[in-house]
């Protein structure tokens, strides 16, 4: 009997220490892996920046923070190359929750606008269209043609129909009428702008633009300055642009 109440003793004492040992173990356990893990759960996370990744390199870079990504319409810019990213929202350094989604929109590149041809005609329509088309007129130029009248656009650079980015530069050529003889430019400098305007006339030129420039060089309302420039090789019918003195 004394026997078996020992071996009941000893049985009793095992298993509070097993209990112990086990409870021990558990507790353990929970603070150095449960706890973390339903910790991290409700952490917050930065956000990395994706912009200018492409949508491959996006993708890792969120999934190494443990977030997710979606992938939105792409659009049209002018800094970022074609497929890669554009805008990302959550923005970069914005705190989330693990798991979060990133939306991101990837870029289409830059657009490209098609020059209209405005070849035949008048300026101020010419400058219509191709500002209706996105693009910029950089330069008129005159020049003479036999087969535009004066005027109008006789070419263009660039050609109709060529593919250019948003604003890009269009020169037009102007008609300024069919082509003339050579002839040398005659001095005006000192003239009366009355008597310019008839010698220009009579040289088979014509009037271009009138300026004023104050001086004391020069009596009032005489040429100053002349362009073309006198003894200058030109063509008839040229255009003939004055400067006149004003005191």
């Amino acid at each position: 009997m004394l026997d078996r109440l020992r071996n009941l003793g000893r049985e009793a004492l095992l298993f509070i220490a097993c209990a112990i040992f086990v409870g021990t173990v558990g507790l353990l356990v929970a603070d150095t892996v449960l706890m973390p893990r339903y910790i991290r759960k409700g952490e917050e996370i930065a956000v990395p920046s994706v912009v200018d990744l492409s949508p491959e390199q996006a993708r890792r870079a969120l999934s190494r923070k443990g977030l997710r990504m979606r992938l939105q319409n792409s659009r049209w810019d002018t800094r970022i190359v074609e497929g890669n990213i554009v805008v990302q929202n959550p923005l970069a350094g914005s705190k989330v929750k693990a798991g979060r989604t990133v939306y991101v929109v990837p870029s289409k590149g830059t657009r490209s606008f098609k020059v209209p041809n405005v070849v035949g005609k008048k300026l101020r329509q010419a400058h219509l269209f191709i500002q209706q088309a996105n693009l910029t007129v950089a330069e008129v130029i005159e020049e003479p043609s036999a087969d535009f009248e004066e005027g109008t656009v006789a070419r263009q650079e660039p050609s109709p129909g060529a593919e250019v980015g948003a604003r890009s530069d269009v020169i037009l050529y102007v008609s300024d009428g069919p082509p003339g003889e050579l002839m040398t430019m005659i001095n005006l400098v000192g003239v009366p702008v009355r008597h310019a305007r008839t010698r220009i006339t009579e040289a088979g030129l014509r009037l271009g633009k009138i300026s004023y420039e104050f001086t004391t060089s020069y009596e009032p309302n005489v040429v100053i300055r002349q362009v073309p420039e006198s003894e200058e090789e030109i063509r008839q019918a040229s255009r003939v642009s004055l400067v006149i003195s004003r005191l």
